[in-house]
């Protein structure tokens, strides 16, 4: 078994463990271009570069009353702790069969008592600006394993949503240009793969005119003023060879000056 459909075959597990919260989390990070692009898209020949990590978001003020929280389902399981810091036992992060990290965000504004009630605080949560604008913006997709009659009903947040908030946000990024490289290539992924680009330029346009991230032009200015700039080397490196474009570069280039027009 190749390792993406080893990985895919663990993250429709994960599902599966966290069956009875799906509605109360919001698939973030990743794995959306893997679930947009087969289950959304419904484009089965693109191969989507996913990471092996699986992020799921929440927040607002209230969830389904749940008897267990989510630490006390997946502790049961096969997912081993991983300790944040020496001689401390938590908060851990958990990992699905030892391999694979299962990360949870929310807002800085997001109550204590939801996160320990939902989560529960032996896990570590990762607190981000700007977050709940993903969860305000967000769709329901039915997802599916092949071969398999299981389904998934899954809250993510719509396209427009993502690129416009990894647009607003990879400038941020603490970790530097890895990550930073990551969320340009989801957003390029976004820009080529969408069967309805216009419909998503039309939002974006609408998120812009509500004044959602005021500085989010300025970060594409400066990422993608030319086709020799640094946003569109970092997403050709991380796109890698393309059999179906001679010039990624001005491809990369002209796609982002397309959404440009609309911020």
């Amino acid at each position: 078994m190749n390792n993406i459909k080893r990985l895919e075959l663990l993250f429709f597990e994960v599902l599966q463990d966290l069956k009875d919260y799906l509605d109360d989390l919001t698939l973030v990070g990743g794995w959306l271009s893997y679930v947009y692009s087969k289950f959304l898209w419904h484009n089965l020949e693109v191969q989507a570069v996913t990471t092996v990590d699986i992020d799921f978001g929440f927040g607002g003020t209230k969830t389904k009353p749940h008897s267990k929280t989510i630490f006390e389902v997946l502790s049961s399981l096969n997912y081993k702790e991983r300790h944040l810091y020496i001689g401390k036992m938590y908060p851990v992060v958990l990992y699905k069969q030892g391999k694979i990290p299962i990360d949870f965000i929310t807002s800085p504004k997001t109550k204590n008592k939801l996160v320990e009630g939902l989560v529960g605080r032996q896990i570590n949560i990762n607190k981000i600006d700007k977050f709940d604008f993903l969860l305000e913006n967000r769709i329901s997709i039915k997802i599916r394993a092949e071969r398999e009659k299981t389904s998934y009903k899954i809250q993510c947040p719509k396209p427009s949503a993502f690129l416009y908030h990894k647009g607003a946000t990879f400038i941020d990024r603490e970790e530097g240009e890895l990550k930073q490289a990551k969320d340009l290539y989801y957003m390029y992924f976004i820009l080529r793969y969408t069967p309805n680009l216009n419909i998503i330029l039309a939002e974006v346009a609408k998120y812009k005119k509500k004044d959602y991230f005021i500085g989010i032009s300025k970060n594409i200015k400066k990422y993608f003023e030319r086709k020799t700039s640094q946003g569109c080397l970092m997403i050709e490196k991380e796109n890698g060879p393309d059999e179906y474009i001679d010039d990624l570069r001005q491809d990369i280039f002209e796609r982002f000056n397309k959404l440009l027009e609309f911020l």
